[in-house]
């Protein structure tokens, strides 16, 4: 597993956590940027798999900085939250943390780690 990546096993059914996770980026003032829905386009190819989500999400206030200090992070965004059914009762929630993701470019590391626990807030459910 890569070790940026953060993996979480939660007892909440999937539709539960999915629902709550969409609420949870508004609430928290980021901007929802887009919706994957992996198993619904894999299915297309007659392949089945349990559901797996992705929800792309970012704030505005960061591209300007990250902008000005260093473009190219601008490829290790946005942030996003990935669901996957387990089973009936189970999901598991993974994300990069950013403050290791973006670690390579020329950031000012306190706005990774505000990105990091603003996105712990989102996940604490």
């Amino acid at each position: 597993m890569k070790a940026h990546v953060i993996r979480e096993t939660l007892p909440v059914p999937f539709g539960q956590l999915y629902g709550a996770l969409k609420k949870r980026i508004v609430d928290h003032d980021f901007l929802l940027l887009h919706e994957i829905d992996t198993q619904a386009i894999v299915a297309k190819q007659g392949i089945t798999i349990p559901p797996l989500r992705q929800l792309l999400f970012f704030h505005p206030k960061y591209i300007a900085e990250i902008m000005a200090n260093d473009p190219l992070a601008i490829n290790d965004i946005p942030l996003k939250l990935v669901l996957h059914q387990l089973d009936k009762t189970t999901t598991q929630l993974s994300y990069k943390n950013p403050v290791d993701s973006l670690q390579d470019y020329k950031l000012d590391p306190t706005m990774t780690q505000e990105l990091l626990e603003r996105v712990t807030r989102i996940v604490d459910i």
